[in-house]
């Protein structure tokens, strides 16, 4: 119990608010090294899954551009033998060039070097079916470096050795065949393939480094306003508190001398009791937010409780802190229905920065919500989720988990 004398000092400052920052996570500044376009090693479902449309959409319009190279193939004049088969081989790079990223995201920079290598070394057997037009089909591996490359230094790599190529494969055509067929005008173009992969790889890297200052405005708006709350509630109670405390140490004087002086003073004494009550509850209501690191500890030890073998992070380090609020709500929703109705005997808690997944085996009414618990306020069990995620551009999917019984998922939108 706070002493009284803390409750009526100068200094409202708390352990709790000095600790403040560490309850949001900070989010880790992109290394200087690191290409931006890339999906990390690491990256999580949501990351890889933004990473797809970013790849698939710019790869596919660059395979437009291949349309003209196949006009070529098809003018050259050779024969129609020798036309098929040369199509077939740009076809199957095509087919590379588009799914060689799934092989590649969440791997480490080996795995990714050895796939771009695999890649260019068949490209530049291409020169056999096709011909020197072929050095227009090098493009595709700059660009695949710029997007998956994970190392700007493995881009820039890839560009000289592809513009070293080409300036060979001229030089053994002639400088004036070159020319003419248009094979000289290829290093210039991957140049300012990779130019424009760079740049824009720098300005992704600027967006980046924005979410982080957002993330960063986030947690310390969280940490001054638990400061500020702090400061609120020494206002509200310590005043009353400590004149509650000398009213009743001065009724306790009264009470065999003026009995009547007394009963007056306790009166007093319960009148700024209800006082501080009210002013307590209004801060409250105001205020209140979920922790998802004690939901965590809350989940593991109701889960045990009830015999039901928990797979769960210890901490919630991962979320984002915009929602790590929500994520506590929706754990605690997501467990007491795994608790009450699933009938389970194991659960999964998953974790990551836009994503909180809760799966388990249960065979219960899973298309019956939880009722509320006690913390469930501004609405009941999944309509509350729902209306709380909106809140933070969420949204929460329910479904059939992989585990045999219920599913529920509450992830934040891309911005």
């Amino acid at each position: 119990m706070t002493d009284l004398s803390e409750v009526s000092g100068v200094d409202s400052t708390s352990p709790t608010e000095a600790r403040g920052a560490d309850d949001a996570p900070r989010a880790s500044r992109p290394s200087a090294r690191a290409f931006p376009w890339a999906a990390a090693p690491g990256a999580d479902d949501a990351e890889v899954r933004v990473a797809r449309r970013r790849w698939y959409g710019g790869a596919a319009f660059g395979l437009l551009w291949q349309a003209l190279l196949l006009v070529a193939v098809w003018t050259d004049g050779r024969t129609v033998d020798e036309h098929v088969s040369a199509t077939l081989a740009l076809a199957v790079l095509y087919v590379g060039y588009l799914f060689a990223p799934e092989a590649m995201w969440r791997h480490g920079l080996r795995r990714r070097v050895v796939v771009l290598a695999v890649l260019a070394a068949y490209a530049g057997l291409l020169l056999v079916p096709v011909g020197p037009a072929a050095v227009w089909s090098w493009l595709l591996v700059v660009a695949l470096s710029g997007f998956v490359a994970v190392r700007l230094w493995v881009a820039l790599a890839v560009l000289g050795v592809v513009v070293a190529a080409e300036l060979v494969v001229a030089a053994v055509v002639g400088w004036d065949t070159a020319s003419s067929t248009g094979v000289l005008f290829a290093p210039i173009v991957a140049v300012s393939i990779g130019a424009s992969m760079v740049f824009f790889g720098r300005q992704r890297e600027a967006e980046d480094q924005l979410g982080v200052a957002q993330d960063e405005l986030t947690r310390l708006a969280v940490v001054e306003e638990r400061a500020r709350f702090s400061r609120d509630l020494h206002d509200v109670l310590g005043h009353s508190l400590t004149v509650v405390t000398m009213k009743s140490e001065l009724a306790a004087r009264l009470i065999d001398v003026d009995p009547a002086r007394a009963k007056t003073e306790m009166q007093d004494v319960e009148r700024l009791s209800r006082e501080a009550l009210q002013g307590l509850r209004q801060a409250v209501s105001g205020y209140r937010q979920a922790d998802l690191d004690a939901e965590l500890v809350s989940a593991r030890s109701a889960l045990d409780a009830a015999g039901v073998v928990a797979e769960l992070p210890t901490t919630g380090d991962a979320a984002a802190g915009d929602v790590r609020s929500l994520f506590a709500w929706v754990l605690r929703e997501g467990v007491t229905n795994v608790v009450r109705h699933a009938a389970a005997s194991r659960a999964r808690v998953t974790l990551t920065r836009t994503t909180l997944t809760i799966e388990d085996d249960g065979t219960g009414a899973v298309d019956t919500p939880a009722p509320a618990g006690p913390l469930d306020v501004g609405g009941n069990g999944l309509r509350g989720l729902h209306e709380r995620a909106d809140a933070v551009g969420a949204t929460v999917t329910t479904g059939t988990s992989d585990l045999g019984g219920f599913l529920l998922r509450v992830e934040r939108r891309p911005r």
